[in-house]
């Protein structure tokens, strides 16, 4: 796999994650997918429930080349790039990495009151089909205890700050040639020296700019269902409980409460 370049972007989802995707995929030089299959739902869960050096188990090395050999392998020999958007390889990192040694990443990160207010629109720990597959304490936490008295928005927080810390101690460990932050905020707002931050690091020609602005005005799988307050209108305790979840993580990624 030496020599099969790709680029597997981390996130919580409801991020911008489909606009990076579209915008990448502006260039004739790479295959971008969001969510391709399999989408590792199951695989993804049970793995970042396990644990460990995951890097190391042969087991998840082949979940990982069964699931993602074919489509890196097919976009290279095209003289591709392969990028994915897909938020359940936020889970298996460590393994992309050791299996596809010319990987990069990017830790794409929102604020987290906009990812809580769509968590909490979208029914996350209530009645999302994917609920079965979302993150929670590992048994060996004490959080594990006393999660399901927990209320909601708060798990939601939870979920924001073990999803991002888990991402950014992760992209530590990578040289600065394979890793990228990004913030969402920049990402939506168009700014060029972001944009072509991007396109630098996925090691791609920069395209027209009138084409970028197009993609970004589409505000691609934009939150059209379910309904709850921006942060601006929770009450101060809610405001406090979220900020509880999320204060350690957010203020490593550079966010204010």
């Amino acid at each position: 796999w030496k020599g099969c370049p790709c680029v597997f972007v981390l996130s919580t989802g409801r991020v911008g994650s489909q606009t990076l995707t579209a915008l990448l995929a502006l260039s004739p030089e790479v295959v971008s997918e969001h969510e391709p299959f399999p989408r590792l739902v199951k695989a993804s869960i049970d793995a970042y429930l396990e644990g460990g050096d995951l890097a190391a188990s042969e087991k998840w090395r082949a979940v990982v080349y069964g699931a993602r050999d074919d489509l890196v392998c097919e976009a290279n020999r095209r003289g591709k790039i392969y990028v994915e958007t897909n938020n359940r390889l936020t889970y298996l990192a460590p393994i992309l990495a050791a299996c596809f040694p010319e990987s990069k990443f990017i830790h794409l990160h929102r604020h987290p009151y906009e990812v809580v207010r769509s968590a909490m629109r979208r029914g996350y720990y209530e009645s999302h089909n994917w609920d079965f597959a979302r993150v929670r304490p590992r048994a060996s936490e004490p959080l594990a205890a006393t999660w399901e008295t927990l209320p909601r928005l708060e798990k939601c927080g939870w979920f924001w700050a073990r999803i991002n810390e888990e991402a950014a101690d992760f992209m530590a460990t990578l040289p600065p040639a394979r890793a990228l932050d990004l913030r969402a905020d920049l990402l939506f707002g168009g700014d060029e020296a972001t944009m072509r931050r991007i396109f630098s690091f996925a090691g791609i020609d920069f395209p027209a700019q009138e084409l970028v602005e197009e993609v970004l005005g589409q505000k691609l799988n934009a939150a059209v269902r379910g309904s709850f307050p921006g942060a601006g209108d929770w009450s101060e305790a809610d405001r406090q409980a979220v900020w509880r979840q999320v204060e350690a993580t957010a203020t490593r990624l550079g966010y204010a409460g």
